[in-house]
């Protein structure tokens, strides 16, 4: 059996800080990655409980998943229920058994799931009905496609907008999506919505007049380039054949639109085009010396032209920027009517009542004797609002900004690692992670997480040595420094643990991106079935055991950034017969079983979608041969589920009995439910 849990843990002063010592101080805790900070999270309750009194319905933990909160949920549930069955101390059970029976109470939860209950407690102050609703993200994302569809109809509607809607459809700002993946103004409104909070300056700005459109400075450069033909001493010249074949024309169709709009259009539409390039060829010599300069002509026409488009566009930018502000802010103020909230209005709203009302500061804070952020470095800014206003000293009035509010020790508890910050999308700010820490982290409360628990010496070592190059000091506001990791757990003695880089570099730069990803693919592959056929090679610690024991192909996962290597992948696996399973809903999608499945699904959707189900027929669903499908064609058979079937083929043909059951499935798709 190993030794692990008995070697000594470098940083255990701080673990104990953490869990005893240091309960009645605010902590910011550093926890490196594979350190156990959730462990230490979890010994920190119990202990409050145990040892202070605290009843755990007076703790609130807040962290960033709802599976992180459930686990931290079950875990605290479970330290509580191992103590209560082990100790002879008739008063530590009944703390236990108190804890137990309010954990079904205790506020621990994700963010807005603490916001949440915050607003249900505090309607009134809140100016909400009685009665809140949370709306998932697709709920959310429908409401607001309908309400983006709805403000674009009353833009279109409002013959005011006509010359700003008329100026953005000409230089290419598109309201509606016209493609996926196109990007329009809406993807702005989502941002915006996003951060409502932010933006009511904005909203009241006054939108940008819309005023007429000054060609001066384009025309005299088209000008310049119309006069260069007479500089050319040799007509069969080619940057002469350019200006005569490409640019030239291209300045007559915009010359002959009176239209200021079109003619901006045009304008706009040309300058994306290679039209106004430098060209290839021309000689000094019939250029008076210097072809380069003549060229310079040109590339001066288009940066005239986009000089006019940037200062037309900038209004309209502008204009709608503000119109739609002021939609995503009313959008915000109906749902707080309604009571649906979003997201993102939990936790503006529930910021909203503790900076108004000092009855519900002074409740929390007086409940909540301790509050504890796991993952603190991919918290929301108004996280630390949220948490400072309920652990700060009550005082009347409009409390002051989040780092100046005086808080009691203890109050309050920090635990994450900058180093592993991934959610900046959702307003994290390795910035405010710092602020925080120096706030709370000064006077020795700052504690270091160092012990890894996961990995051996050997990759660690190397962890070590190339982040402690790329991040050798702390940038302020901006990067921590690396802080050296230490293994806690002994390498196996027969295991190789040095990371290795599969396939090495692929030094021919001729080769295609699917030939590339046949031999990534291949190697992974490779190595798979080393692990496979010699598992005594490829040591894993089992944490049941303590021990090292030989690999099992579960023990492996592959990690893709982008589906566009999973064809590849799947087809090496399965070349090696390895078994394997896609873990992450979104790659599924993107499986032959599924794209068969979505093509028979759509043709039932739609009869006339003759390409959708000859694919369904031809998949392992109805397993149709292209032989069958050609004795049907040749029988007089149609690809339409509501043509009749060919008299002259028997019902036991394959595609006969593939399209009866198609035609079945299609009569009764109003009725039946999509999995049905």
């Amino acid at each position: 059996m190993s030794t692990v849990s008995s070697r000594t843990v470098v940083d255990d002063a701080a673990r104990t800080l953490i869990r005893t010592d240091g309960l009645d101080r605010t902590l910011f805790v550093e926890a490196g990655a594979g350190s156990g900070k959730t462990t230490q999270l979890v010994n920190r309750i119990v202990s409050l409980v145990l040892h202070r009194g605290v009843r755990l319905a007076d703790i609130a933990a807040i962290t960033f998943t709802e599976a992180a909160a459930a686990e931290l949920q079950s875990r605290v549930r479970v330290g509580f229920e191992t103590i209560a069955s082990t100790t002879d101390d008739p008063a530590v059970a009944a703390r236990c058994i108190a804890a137990l029976a309010d954990a079904d109470l205790a506020a621990i939860t994700t963010l807005h799931g603490f916001a949440s209950r915050l607003l249900n407690e505090f309607a009134i102050e809140a100016q909400l009905p009685p009665r809140l609703r949370v709306l998932d993200e697709v709920s959310s994302q429908l409401a607001h496609e309908q309400r983006w569809s709805r403000f674009v109809d009353r833009l279109y509607d409002d013959p005011a907008n006509a010359d700003l809607l008329l100026r953005a459809r000409g230089l290419g700002v598109p309201l509606e999506q016209r493609y996926p993946g196109h990007a329009t103004f809406r993807d702005v409104a989502d941002v915006l919505n996003q951060n409502w909070d932010r933006i009511e300056p904005i909203a009241a700005l006054e939108p940008p007049v819309i005023g007429p459109i000054d060609f001066a400075e384009f025309d005299a450069a088209a000008a310049a380039v119309r006069a260069l033909p007479a500089l050319c001493g040799d007509p069969d010249d080619r940057f002469l054949d350019h200006l005569r074949t490409k640019v030239i024309p291209s300045l007559d169709e915009i010359a002959a639109v009176d239209d200021p709009l079109r003619r901006l259009a045009t304008m706009s539409a040309t300058s994306r085009t290679t039209a106004w390039g430098r060209g290839r060829g021309g000689r000094d010599v019939v250029w008076g010396g210097d072809v380069g300069a003549q060229k310079d002509v040109v590339s001066a026409l288009k940066a005239a032209a986009d000089q006019v488009i940037r200062r037309e566009v900038d209004p309209v930018l502008r204009h709608l920027l503000v119109l739609t502000a002021r939609e995503v802010l009313g959008a915000a103020r109906a749902r707080r009517d309604d009571g649906g909230l979003e997201f993102h209005d939990l936790l503006v709203l529930a910021r909203e009542v503790l900076r108004r009302s000092d009855a519900a500061r002074s409740v929390l804070h007086d409940r909540y004797r301790h509050v504890l952020l796991d993952e603190f470095q991919d918290t929301d800014p108004i996280q630390i609002e949220l948490a400072t206003l309920i652990a700060a000293t009550p005082a009347a009035g409009e409390p002051g900004a989040w780092h100046e509010l005086p808080v009691e020790p203890g109050r309050l508890f920090f635990v994450g690692d900058p180093k592993q910050s991934i959610y900046r999308f959702r307003r994290a700010d390795i910035e405010l992670f710092l602020a925080a820490r120096d706030r709370f982290g000064a006077d020795g409360a700052r504690v270091d997480l160092v012990t890894n628990f996961r990995t051996v010496e050997p990759v660690l070592d190397w962890v070590n040595a190339f982040f402690a190059e790329a991040m050798p000091v702390e940038v302020p506001a901006a990067q921590p420094a690396y802080t050296r990791l230490a293994a806690h757990r002994p390498p196996s003695a027969t295991g190789d643990h040095r990371p290795v880089l599969l396939g090495g570099p692929h030094h021919d730069t001729r080769v295609r991106a699917g030939e590339l990803r046949e031999a990534e693919a291949a190697d992974v592959s490779r190595t798979i079935e080393a692990i496979r056929d010699r598992p005594a090679d490829w040591p894993v610690f089992d944490a049941e055991l303590d021990d090292w024991r030989p690999a099992r192909l579960s023990d492996v996962t592959i990690l893709l950034p982008t589906r566009t290597s999973l064809p590849y992948l799947r087809r090496a696996l399965g070349a090696a017969a390895i078994p394997y399973r896609l873990a992450t809903g979104t790659l599924v999608y993107d499986t032959q079983e599924v794209r068969d499945a979505l093509a028979a699904l759509r043709a039932v959707d739609d009869p006339t979608d003759q390409l959708s189900l000859v694919a369904a027929l031809r998949s392992p669903l109805y397993a149709c041969s292209d032989a069958d499908l050609f004795t049907f064609r040749q029988a007089g058979g149609q690809w339409n589920l509501r043509a009749p079937l060919p008299p002259r083929l028997p019902h036991d043909h394959p595609v006969v009995g593939a399209l009866t059951h198609q035609a079945e499935l299609w009569r009764d798709r109003w009725w039946q439910r999509p999995a049905r």
